[in-house]
Parts: structure tokens; sequence; C-alpha cells
């Protein structure tokens, strides 16, 4: 098999240098500090992984990212920066979407292995010769389960989705729970903070438990840390803020409806939303006990 291509593009030449030496074999590695040339590999070659910095002078490496989903939507993006800003990681998230979002200074080994996983699923998806998101509709309505204590988000989802979605409301996670247990759910609307609580630990077991179901975060909290770990460990598909403007918030809704019968047409698409581990203990403890409920909310309606 061929090697996959990967791209690096950062404006520091030490920077490039450091990585290439992570990939010295078993990648065929282009490097540069243009941007703009980035996007001309991009048109004329076949990328499978592309990793570049966030603070650049050309350009920023969220936009970069954005363009080469545009360009090649089979190729795996990564950020790597030094700064934690909160803008980006919300424009990684929503335009450049993201496999991993990394921060320097960065561990030698998690590079290697985030880029390895990210080529094995762009060889996968390339030869699988299938343009992401681009599927037969299906014919059912998709649900949309809205988990937030704050009632107008419903009332919003509603009103930009009319008739042409079921959607649930779970004003607390219990409820939210107990819906997933029962029906497939398309996507999944959530604040992350959720009667004073951080529930983000609900949208990484969700992804875990229901790979096809796509995670769309309003809130008005603003962690970039914790954004940071729904990217790599959530996969969220999109991060909006409250006030929620409808015309945007109905945009990407319709959108995360057609990914989700994307994923469902072309189960290898599920890979390239694949999730890192749960870092923090406490919320792999609540992650545990999540599923554990979750199995016996199944089995007990399997049984009944």
């Amino acid at each position: 098999m061929s090697k996959p291509t990967l791209l690096l593009v950062d404006d520091e030449e030490r920077i490039l240098r450091s990585l290439r030496m992570l990939f010295f074999t078993g990648y065929n590695v282009r490097m540069t500090t243009d941007a703009n040339e980035a996007i001309r590999i991009l048109k004329e070659e076949r990328i499978h992984v592309i990793v570049s910095d966030q603070r650049m002078p050309i350009m920023l490496g969220a936009e970069l990212l954005r363009i080469a989903r545009e360009i090649s939507p089979c190729t795996m993006r990564i950020l790597l920066t030094g700064y934690s800003d909160l803008d980006a990681s919300i424009a990684c998230v929503n335009e450049g979407e993201v496999f991993r979002y990394l921060l320097k200074p960065w561990s030698g080994e998690e590079v290697k292995q985030v880029v390895a996983d990210a080529a094995a699923i762009a060889l996968a998806t390339f030869a699988n010769e299938r343009s992401p998101y681009t599927a037969a509709m299906l014919q059912q309505k998709a649900r949309i389960l809205v988990l937030d204590s704050d009632e107008s988000t419903v009332h919003a989802v509603r009103e930009v989705l009319r008739d042409s979605a079921e959607v649930i409301w779970a004003g607390n996670l219990q409820h939210a729970t107990e819906v997933l247990s029962q029906v497939d759910i398309a996507v999944l609307v959530a604040d992350v903070m959720l009667d004073g609580k951080n529930i983000s630990y609900m949208l990484k077991t969700v992804k875990q438990q229901y790979p096809k179901t796509q995670s769309m975060v309003v809130t008005s909290f603003k962690d970039t840390s914790h954004l940071i770990d729904l990217i790599n460990q959530a996969q969220i598909a999109r991060y909006l803020p409250k006030p929620l403007r409808k015309n945007i918030l109905g945009r990407n809704l319709e959108y995360l409806i057609e990914r989700f019968r994307a994923v469902c047409t072309v189960p290898l698409l599920q890979t390239r939303h694949s999730v890192a581990p749960i870092s923090d203990p406490k919320e792999q403890a609540q992650a545990h006990g999540l599923m554990d409920l979750l199995n016996r909310l199944r089995l007990h309606r399997a049984t009944a």
C-alpha cells in the first residue's frame, strides 16, 4: 500500500523541521511556511492529513483548514497551536471541522498517534471514492433532541425547522437519557451547563455510544479548555453562542441532519469523527455511570 501524504504548515521553519523528524518514515511529507502554497498543494495533490499552526501571518490556521475542507473533503484536518484561543477553537468546530486540536508544546508520541489515526481514516475514505456528506436523503423525519433547561432554545429549534424534523425537549439529564435509550437521535442540541453543572461528559459519552448522532453545543459558557476537550473527546459538530441567531441555527441544523443521513448511508464516515478517550478521571466516572444507565434502560426496553 502507498504511503499516506502529510502536509505540514507552520510559519516557523524550525517547527516544521521538528515535526518532520516525527514522520521521517511511513509518510510522504510536504512542508510549507506559506498558507497560499498549502492551498496550491491541496488543489494539485492528494493530501491525506494536513497539520496546521493557528497563528500565521498570511492566514489563520482555522481559515486554512476551512479552505482545505472545501478543496479536499476527504483530507483529515488537525490544528497544532501554542494558543488556547476561544475564537480559533470555535472556528475549528464550525468551519474547519477539525479531527483534533493539539496544543504546543506537543508530545511527540501523541502527535504521531493522532496523525497515524487520521491517516488510516483518510486512506480508507479516499479508497471509498465517496465525497463526505453527499448522501441520498432518508425518508423518515430526523429526530432532534434538545437538552437545555432554557425553554427558549427548543422554541428556536422548532421555529427554524418547522415540520421538517421531530423535535424532542429534555429539560434534564434523566429525561434526555431515557430518550436516547429509546429512539435514534440525528442531532443532539445541548447546553454544556445544565442547572449550573457542566455536562460535557454527557456529550462525550453520547458520541461513544451513538457515533452517528451529531452534537451541537449552544451555550453562553466560555471556556477554551473545555471546548478543546469537546473537539477531541466528543467531536462536537457545531458550537453556537447564546443568544442564538435563528438564521445561523437553522442553517447549521439542516447541515447536521444531512450529515447524520450521510453517516447512516456510508458507515465509513463514522470513523472521521472517532473520539479521543475521556481524560479527566471525574468525567470518566460520570461517563461510566451514564453508560450503565443507558444499558439498563435499553435492556429494560428490550425485555418489557
